[in-house]
């Protein structure tokens, strides 16, 4: 889609309830126009809120059949935008979970085995701990020591890495097994 002009104001608001109004009465020409002008719209707040880019246009799919079924549940008599983005928000969880199933139980943030909590005297790891996490690969290590070494919090450490928060866990959650394993073992 190309770039448009999402800068909608109140005129414009009350132009698309004027134009759900007539779509319940059965103006298909009404539903042609108001689809037009804001499919742009919902690309875009779809687009932002769904991470992975391949996704984006069936979320988008998904989301304008559920307007399409939802369309007679608008009130006239109140505001278009927020029952509008009630529906999209609510279209656009909906077919997340439908393609993450297994994703959207995110994994919880375990802690590190006791023997990370103790620390030399100059602040450094001991040396068994230290050996561990450089046994990991990059990518655990990193998420490791992000969040627990440095005490990031999960959204920045994701943003830093440049990957999802969701990636960001489960490389962490990786990364506690793979040091749980080594450190049992030597001790």
């Amino acid at each position: 889609m190309g770039k448009q002009n999402l800068d909608f104001n109140d005129e414009q608001w009350r132009t698309w309830a004027r134009l759900m109004e007539q779509i319940q009465e059965g103006d298909m020409e009404a539903y042609a126009l108001l689809l037009s002008e804001i499919s742009p719209l919902i690309f875009n707040y779809v687009r932002k809120r769904v991470f992975n880019p391949q996704q984006v246009e069936d979320v988008y799919q998904d989301v304008l059949l559920t307007f399409h079924k939802a369309r007679h549940t608008y009130q006239i008599d109140r505001p278009f935008s927020p029952w509008l983005f009630t529906v999209v928000r609510n279209a656009i969880w909906a077919a997340i979970h439908k393609r993450h199933k297994v994703t959207q139980k995110e994994l919880q943030l375990e802690d590190l085995p006791e023997t990370a909590a103790k620390t030399l005297e100059d602040g450094g790891l001991e040396d068994d701990l230290q050996e561990a996490l450089n046994s990991l690969p990059e990518a655990n290590r990193r998420a490791v020591e992000m969040l627990k070494l440095q005490g990031m919090d999960v959204e920045t450490a994701a943003k830093q890495l440049g990957i999802s928060k969701i990636a960001l866990k489960v490389r962490a959650h990786r990364g506690y097994e793979q040091l749980r394993k080594k450190l049992m073992r030597e001790n």
